[in-house]
């Protein structure tokens, strides 16, 4: 019996857990959009560069990608 209620509960606490941090439909899109006078953003510019496997020393560093940033954004009237 008490294996049950602690299983019942348990589900409950979890189903509880899971639903917390779901946003409320149209809540964050509608923030900015309803506010004429803010500002949006521009979209910055990034160049993706692959960086070559190279030994440094005693270092062995794996080749990657790095990501530059080529143009901030800035704010659009």
């Amino acid at each position: 019996m008490k294996l049950v209620v602690m299983s019942v509960l348990g589900t409950i606490l979890m189903c509880g857990c899971s639903s917390v941090n779901k946003p409320i439909p149209n809540q964050a899109s509608n923030s900015n959009k309803s506010d004429n006078k803010s500002p949006s953003l521009t979209t910055p510019k990034v160049r993706k560069v692959w960086v070559a496997e190279k030994i440094e020393g005693d270092k062995y560093i794996e080749g990657h990608w790095m990501w530059v940033l080529e143009r901030t954004t800035t704010w659009s009237q």
